[in-house]
């Protein structure tokens, strides 16, 4: 599994790191449902309808479990939440929810684990499952 970068300046002035370069990874494409219900069948028998039926039904269940306030947590993918951003006000008093929230939002924390840096710490780094096995390779046709 190869994640594509190649590299963009900071063109931002007032940033700490304006002029330095940075890595941003490249999409190779993208996939479709009807693509990965495909694979699904090829690779575990399910067949497409089933697939796409079962993943319809997920859809259906976070969208009612997250509108009514609650967190969707799936094993090996992560959480999911539902968040708001809102305008600041100066005393608590003064908010009013039709003017003051800007939209509410969907967060999604991918499901990882800590890695332990050293004997008795907890302070390692955190590997997510989805990017397990992944390297860094350069874009086709761009190195510096």
């Amino acid at each position: 599994m190869a994640v594509h970068i190649r590299l963009i300046r900071n063109n931002i002035k007032r940033s700490s790191s304006y002029g330095k370069y940075f890595a941003k990874a490249v999409s190779q494409g993208e996939v479709t449902m009807s693509e990965l219900a495909e694979e699904a069948a090829i690779n575990s028998g399910i067949s497409k309808g089933a697939f796409v039926r079962g993943v319809t039904e997920l859809q259906d269940m976070m969208k009612h479990r997250l509108a009514n306030g609650q967190t969707v947590v799936i094993e090996g993918i992560g959480r999911f939440s539902l968040r708001v951003e809102s305008i600041g006000v100066e005393e608590p008093k003064q908010f009013n929810i039709g003017r003051h929230i800007k939209r509410i939002v969907c967060g999604f924390l991918p499901a990882g684990s800590r890695i332990n840096i050293g004997k008795g710490t907890k302070n390692g780094r955190i590997l997510y499952d989805f990017c397990e096995g992944a390297k860094a390779v350069w874009q086709t046709g761009f190195k510096p």
